[in-house]
């Protein structure tokens, strides 16, 4: 008789017990098809500020910050800025710092209870005096979202983060003001270089005055960034997405120059250049798609609830700084 143990040595004879054992390996050592990152929807809103020195806000950001906790539940907030109503000489310390428990309040308190970060650049109603300034680094130094830092090394007044596990990647410019100077330029551009940058598959920026004028009443010199040409070719090397702004309160996809823009509207809206009769308060569902570099929003009247088709708004913007054409998305 011949054992088991001898006959799996013998010629001819083969053990039904081997494939099973070799199993294993030849799965291990199949190709496995890295994850296609899924969307990051990001809530887009801007410009929500009262009359100065006010500690309330209109009821349309109640509904709209509901909105985005209760339904939209996206990754994080975006916003251009003016989130309280400072840049009056004549508050007080006291004021200034009213207005921003009134924010924490009304805005960041309930989206931090839902899990939502709350990012930001500031605008010139949050930073553009020096007194305002402070108290703005005062409270985010205490209250910083919940956010991927990159460098936050000038947190709150620039900083740049990650979205989605790394596959979203924003940098938030101080642009409270007009001039964005070589050497924001700079570390703009090497930000967009960084490793973070390069690995994620969408690029955002975020600055509150726009490259070109959206709205007719603020579509003059000093509202808009200065010589905005060097900034925008940085952003188009860095092969940015969009470059998203705040100010204007009127709410436009675009694009300049080959360069997309996104300007976020906001709560008490203005009239587009050339377009008397077109304010609308605006809130935004941005989803980014990294896996295939694109773009698209889901835009909504913040006073009446309805929804704000993109074929609805003016096909091009004549305003300084250069003509926008609008776009479907963000490609």
């Amino acid at each position: 008789m011949i054992s088991s143990r001898n006959r799996d040595e013998l010629p001819g004879v083969r053990s039904p017990a081997l494939p099973l054992l070799l199993l294993p390996l030849l799965l291990s050592a199949a190709p496995v098809s890295p994850a296609v990152p899924g969307p990051v929807r990001v809530a887009i809103l801007s410009d929500f500020n009262g009359p100065y020195g006010s500690t309330s806000y209109p009821p349309a950001l109640g509904r709209s910050v509901a909105r985005i906790v209760n339904d939209w539940r996206p990754d994080a907030v975006l916003s251009a800025g003016d989130v309280i109503a400072g840049q009056k000489a004549s508050l007080t310390d006291t004021q200034v710092r009213a207005m921003w428990a009134a924010f924490d309040r009304d805005v960041r308190v309930p989206l931090n209870r839902a899990g939502i970060p709350f990012a930001f650049t500031p605008g010139n109603h949050d930073a553009a005096l020096p007194r305002d300034r402070r108290e703005a680094r005062t409270y985010w130094q205490a209250h910083p979202p919940a956010l991927t830092f990159v460098d936050r090394a000038d947190f709150p007044f620039r900083s740049s983060f990650t979205l989605g596990g790394g596959t979203v990647f924003v940098a938030t410019l101080d642009a409270a003001g007009p001039v964005v100077d070589a050497g924001q330029r700079a570390w703009l551009a090497a930000q967009l270089a960084s490793a973070p940058a390069r690995a994620a598959g969408i690029r955002l920026v975020v600055g509150h005055l726009p490259l070109s004028g959206i709205s007719a009443g603020k579509n003059r010199a000093g509202e808009v960034i200065r010589d905005a040409g060097p900034l925008r070719q940085v952003m188009q090397e860095g092969r940015v997405l969009a470059y998203v702004s705040g100010h204007h309160a009127a709410y436009y996809p675009g694009q300049l120059g080959g360069l997309n823009v996104l300007a976020s509207g906001g709560i008490g809206g203005r009239d587009y250049v050339g377009h008397p009769g077109t304010a609308r308060s605006a809130v935004t569902l941005l989803t980014l798609h990294p896996a295939a570099g694109r773009a698209t929003f889901q835009t909504v009247d913040a006073d009446t609830s309805q929804p704000v088709p993109t074929s609805s708004l003016p096909a091009r913007l004549d305003g300084l700084g250069g003509t926008l054409n609008r776009v479907n998305d963000f490609r």
